[in-house]
């Protein structure tokens, strides 16, 4: 899968993410197909199913930032939006289906996209997500840097690897 970290800073955030996809017992890696994109006002990281992912970070349009409360508009106007990329590129998760997470920059704050949809805020300001997820996030809170955090993580996981990208927004 992937390992993709989020931290809020003081006035903005950084997120990183390792460059291999896994897909059975094959990891693939391309500096073409980053990882962390920006669209617009945002960036944008998903982790889970590839195809799931590559519909929001090279398929579509999300709507533009209208001023008002950031978790409103992301709940309201941003997820309804992605939804609907999904049901018009023929991608509707059914229960049982393997979906994907994703970490969404806007303005200076970090959004944690569930499988679901559902739109998650932490006040540790630390995100991780992918299958390295966890050995990150545990480096990042016993005082790792967000790119030490990454190379712990694509050391312990399997499923990461591969040079890290790392977007810098406002710090």
């Amino acid at each position: 899968m992937t390992t993709i970290v989020g931290v809020e800073t003081k006035n903005g955030f950084i997120l990183a993410a390792d460059s291999q996809t896994t897909e059975g017992e094959r990891a693939y890696i391309s500096k073409e197909v980053p990882k962390i994109v920006e669209v617009n006002e945002y960036v944008i990281c998903g982790a889970g199913t590839s195809r799931y992912c590559d519909i929001v970070t090279y398929g579509w349009e999300p709507p533009i930032y209208d001023g008002t409360n950031l978790y409103k508009f992301m709940v309201s106007k941003f997820i309804p939006s992605m939804r609907k990329i999904h049901e018009e590129t023929g991608y509707v998760l059914k229960d049982d289906d393997d979906g994907a997470s994703f970490l969404v920059g806007l303005e200076n704050k970090l959004f944690y996209i569930c499988e679901d949809y559902s739109v998650l805020r932490t006040d540790t300001k630390m995100y991780a997500m992918g299958t390295g997820g966890n050995w990150a996030l545990g480096a990042l809170h016993a005082g790792a840097t967000v790119e030490e955090a990454m190379k712990i993580a694509i050391k312990l996981d399997i499923n990461s690897g591969g040079k890290i990208q790392i977007i810098r927004r406002g710090e």
